[in-house]
């Protein structure tokens, strides 16, 4: 195809659709079945690059622009690691769902929930040995302190598992210790499971002339115990014991055969087990099925004279705090209305 140039009036080829020197267009020639050729693209009509997102970004999470942002950063990458936008192959996926499952069950053993093997008899039969129970272990985290007829499991106070005859060998099996640690297996690493007879200021006695221990007084019906056991069976020696401060007493459901404060006297805190040394309170058997239960507070703990609002003198100054607010409101009004007239007359 030819055109003629202005400039010089000679005639210039040009294939269909080029752009010729005089910046004129030469339309492209048309196709067998009707339609345009395709010729040059003009201006605009060019696909525009996809514009970057606003904001830089690290480790695919957008830059923090505050104090704020950039604590709740790290958090916000592992969650982006953890479960990416683009979803990756099931192989790459596994070995981070292992991982993450893992810490899992190590924050929730250490934080909230443990499970524990039971290795002897001295809590039947409220718990028999090759049980699992579960320990609330929140509790401690969050300050609360055991109270009385709880079971608690507790780290050895002072080789009270030397009298034992009971093994407490840690298992050799290297696969077992990690998911023990991990808490995907229940522990068996020595700690003791027993029932708080007594708390910190409490005053514990064995035995009555009924041949019953009680605390601050008030008697004991333990019908808890093992069959055919007495409230002081296998030690056979009265006991008279106040608790001090930040202690617990405790004392196994199998007391004929329970090496618990009633034989540690003479060691170290006079067989009393530190607060400090508690793990965390058992809740549930869960193991086997056939033996699953929760495990409350027997009720002869709630006894009112337990508590130390029942000691002599404490109901009537504790009526007496709670009347306080009461009386200086009162008070109060009085002056405001004493004002008030004052002002008005």
């Amino acid at each position: 195809m030819t055109v003629e140039r202005p400039d010089t009036g000679l005639p210039e080829a040009v294939e269909p659709g080029e752009q010729p020197h005089n910046g004129a267009y030469v339309p492209a020639a048309a196709t067998p079945d009707g339609s345009a050729a395709a010729g040059p693209e003009q201006p605009g009509e060019r696909e525009r690059p996809e514009e970057p997102e606003q904001g830089e970004r690290l480790a695919g999470v957008a830059r923090p622009s505050s104090a704020l942002g950039w604590l709740a950063f790290p958090f916000a990458v592992v969650w982006r690691f953890l479960f990416p936008k683009k979803p990756r192959p099931f192989l790459v996926e596994l070995p981070f769902l292992v991982v993450f499952a893992l810490v899992l069950a190590f924050l929730i053993k250490t934080f909230l929930v443990q499970a524990f093997y039971i290795p002897s008899g001295s809590m039947q039969n409220t718990l028999q040995p090759g049980d699992r129970v579960l320990v609330n272990r929140a509790a401690q985290w969050l300050g609360s302190t055991p109270s009385r007829g709880e079971v608690v499991v507790f780290e050895d106070p002072g080789n009270w598992l030397e009298d034992s005859t009971t093994s407490t060998t840690t298992s050799g099996n290297w696969l077992k210790s990690a998911l023990t640690w991990v808490g995907l297996l229940p522990a068996d690493n020595g700690d003791l499971i027993k029932r708080v007879i007594g708390v910190g200021g409490d005053h514990v006695v064995c035995c009555n002339a009924q041949g019953q221990i009680t605390v601050n007084g008030v008697a004991l019906t333990e019908n808890y115990l093992y069959p055919g056991d007495e409230p002081n069976s296998g030690y056979l020696k009265p006991f008279d014991v106040t608790v001090p401060q930040g202690y617990l007493w405790v004392m196994g459901d199998h007391r004929s055969v329970s090496l618990d404060s009633r034989y540690h006297q003479q060691q170290e805190f006079g067989g009393m087990v530190p607060v400090g040394n508690v793990v965390g309170r058992a809740d549930i058997v869960v193991w086997p099925i056939s033996h699953w239960k929760t495990l409350p507070i027997p009720s002869t703990f709630k006894q009112v004279g337990l508590s130390a609002l029942a000691l002599p003198g404490a109901v009537p100054g504790v009526a007496l705090v709670g009347t306080m607010p009461l009386a200086l409101k009162r008070r109060k009004r009085r002056r405001l209305l004493a004002a008030k007239r004052a002002t008005t007359g």
